[in-house]
């Protein structure tokens, strides 16, 4: 772990200048968001080539560029200009480009165009934002009237020409297949590896493959990557410290958060920098400590390192603007809806969130909606406006599960009650979640566990697919003796990826594959009439 020291050392020499190279919107006049003063930051109605509309007024940073969703502090220092570059959908004929720097830019700006030797066409904003103890920021800027089901090249600064395609729209019923990973962490020295200390579980095997090394091996076979929840596990920096997987101290927090984090978005930005990345909310990015591992608790936890404060700013997904944007939101691929919701905060009275007061996490971190019923609002309106005769498939993807392989315990009573109403009356085909490190899938089942029926020729109750086996350290949990009758498939001993393949209105085929050698582990087709 020499290489962790060393980059302390650079962090701490970089981070004495970083307030001279962290302002170049000095010319006085709010640089390029008009006469307001605020250093080029536009608080969402941005102006000239730029499209910084009501996407951007999530994040309400301050005239340093900076975002507070935890406490008060200084920052540290940065990496290379336009790395970890992030895509994710917008509409059809949109796409949010995400990317991150060493310094803050007065105007991110990303050339685009349909030919890779002809970039003509430019989209800027004013989004350019930090927050305490990150070591970089966060630049965000959308791509829109694009043509749909196309293949645009595009460049951010004087970065690689990359590539992206957009979207197919609601209504086209050509097929296509879409990958899943929900609890991938970083993998390498720093993550999932060969070899773990000996009180760590589940090392990755000689010789195989990790899920983010499958998923380039596969690009070519899916047209975009959902992860609901659990990102990069920088939060088990404490863990590998504990458990000797690391040579860092409890005093090497924002260090070792940071390059765990790091070194997973250096990694997933093959992946991400190609293809739509559309990420919802888990439990490991609510703080740094998640789950008061080693008997520490969250007010351990340093500036920026609360209340969901990294994933508030590195992603960009399709929403509203407001502040829950990353959270729950909708956006349609061809022939399917897709809603992601969010297991781990904003819940109606009696129920909680999981990692707010009163939730299953015992954490401390707040609800993001603007009144209590934001989500379950959300859901009901979003769910009651689909066109079925455009888009007949509708999966619902969050991170905490209530029907799965595991005990009683792990079984998320609160998101039962409150989100499989939704979803039966809704008739969502598929729910896909996460959270326990196995795979799982049941058979359709609703009312409190009830199987609707044993296969799945026109279910009426949805089905749920659980893969938390991505991979991360110590990344798989022990498979119970018995679990609920309404589980049909379990298994916990090999690391893997999902991909759903939509073949037309009324078959989808659902697949459990391994990382290793991605042979199939586990499948199902749904045929359903809508």
């Amino acid at each position: 772990m020499a290489s962790m020291r060393s980059l302390f050392s650079l962090l701490t020499i970089l981070a004495a200048v970083r307030w001279v190279a962290a302002a170049p919107a000095g010319n006085g006049n709010g640089g390029n968001s008009g006469n307001n003063g605020n250093n080029g930051i536009d608080y969402g109605n941005g102006n000239g080539n730029g499209n910084s509309g009501s996407w951007a007024n999530q994040w309400q940073p301050d005239p340093k560029g900076v975002v507070h969703y935890g406490y008060d502090s200084t920052f540290g220092a940065g990496f290379n200009n336009a790395t970890q570059i992030r895509l994710a959908y917008r509409g059809c004929d949109g796409m949010s480009v995400s990317f991150s720097t060493n310094e803050r830019l007065s105007q991110p700006a990303v050339k685009y165009g349909t030919i890779n030797s002809s970039l003509n066409a430019s989209a800027t904003s004013s989004v350019s934002i930090t927050y305490e103890t990150s070591p970089k920021w966060e630049n965000h800027v959308v791509l829109e009237g694009l043509q749909s089901d196309t293949t645009y090249y595009y460049q951010i600064l004087d970065g690689p020409i990359n590539s992206f395609k957009t979207a197919r729209c609601a209504g086209d019923m050509t097929p296509y297949s879409a990958a899943v990973v929900v609890d991938l962490g970083t993998m390498g020295q720093y993550g999932l590896r060969q070899n773990l200390p000996p009180t760590i579980a589940n090392p990755l095997p000689a010789g195989q493959l990790n899920t983010i090394q499958r998923l380039v091996a596969q690009i070519d076979d899916y047209d975009f990557v959902m992860h609901p929840g659990d990102i990069a596990y920088a939060d088990y920096w404490a863990k590998e410290q504990i458990t000797q997987g690391s040579n860092l101290t409890i005093q090497d927090q924002i260090l070792g958060y940071n390059t765990i984090n790091e070194a997973f978005f250096d990694e997933i930005s093959v992946v991400s920098q190609q293809k739509a990345y559309m990420v919802g909310v888990g439990n490991y990015e609510a703080n740094c400590i998640n789950g008061n591992y080693g008997g520490y608790t969250e007010a351990i936890c340093a500036a920026g390192l609360t209340n969901f404060t990294e994933y508030k700013a590195r992603w960009n997904m399709p929403g509203d603007g407001s502040a829950s944007n990353n959270f729950w939101y909708s956006f349609d691929v061809g022939m399917v809806h897709y809603l992601v919701f969010d297991t781990e905060t904003d819940l109606p009275a009696p129920y909680h969130g999981a990692d707010v007061p009163g939730g299953a996490e015992g954490m401390d971190e707040t609800n993001v909606g603007s009144y209590s019923n934001a989500q379950v609002d959300f859901i009901k309106q979003d769910l009651a406006s689909v066109d079925r005769s455009k888009t007949p498939w509708v999966v619902a993807l969050g991170h905490r599960p209530w029907y799965v392989a595991a005990t009683p315990s792990n079984l998320w009573g609160d998101g039962q009650a409150v989100f499989e109403p939704l979803f039966t009356e809704g008739n969502v085909d598929v729910v896909i979640q996460g959270h326990i490190h196995l795979l799982s899938r049941t058979y359709p089942v609703w009312q409190n566990g009830m199987i609707q029926q044993t296969n799945y020729t026109e279910p009426k109750a949805p089905v749920y697919l659980i893969n938390g086996a991505a991979g991360h350290y110590d990344g798989l949990d022990s498979l119970p003796a018995s679990y609920p009758d309404y589980v049909a498939f379990a298994n916990n001993t090999i690391y893997s990826y999902s991909k759903l393949t939509f073949h037309n209105s009324t078959h989808l085929t659902h697949a459990f594959l391994a990382s290793g050698d991605n042979h199939v582990i586990d499948e199902i087709t749904i045929q359903k009439t809508h």
